[in-house]
């Protein structure tokens, strides 16, 4: 009997005997995600059409707003933190959208403008969300992204 309960009582864990292996379950891979300024900020998420489709399935056009400039926000609500804003004619990614649709989720790129006069919109950029992704996720490429009221957007591809 008293050898039945020591060899109950000896148990070893998975992590035990994988030293190498990552004991952190909520992040396995130890990849950081991007941090968006303020506690009310809500990340763009790409990949929501799933595995067989581009990242961002939509690609849009700002139109006229009536300050000029779109602007980009952190969340997709009125009151969040402005991080940008757009100028008419640029193009971007559309990614995601709020529930009500009233806002889209999206990636674009900010290099300079091209010349001064240039009647030609210019194009969204190569911001990696063209091919599809693995899942979704919240996007961390090389460009900008945020959220805009989707009625100062037209949609041309998608």
């Amino acid at each position: 009997m008293c050898l039945a309960t020591t060899a109950c009582s000896d148990s070893t864990k998975v992590s035990d005997e994988l030293p190498e292996s990552s004991a952190n379950l909520e992040n396995p891979t130890g990849r950081t995600e991007r941090v968006e300024s303020g506690p009310t900020a809500k990340p763009v998420r790409i990949g929501e059409g799933g595995p067989r489709f581009d990242a961002c399935q939509s690609v849009g056009e700002v139109g006229r707003h009536d300050s000029g400039a779109l602007p980009v926000l952190s969340a997709p609500f009125d009151a969040a933190a402005k991080k940008d804003s757009l100028a008419p004619g640029q193009r971007v990614y559309i990614c995601t959208r709020s529930i009500d649709q009233q806002w889209f989720g999206i990636v674009y790129d900010k290099a300079p403008a091209a010349e001064e006069g240039a009647s030609a919109p210019r194009g969204p950029g190569d911001c990696g969300v063209s091919s599809p992704v693995r899942a979704k996720r919240n996007y961390d490429g090389p460009c900008a992204s945020g959220w805009v009221e989707s009625i100062y957007v037209v949609l041309v591809a998608g």
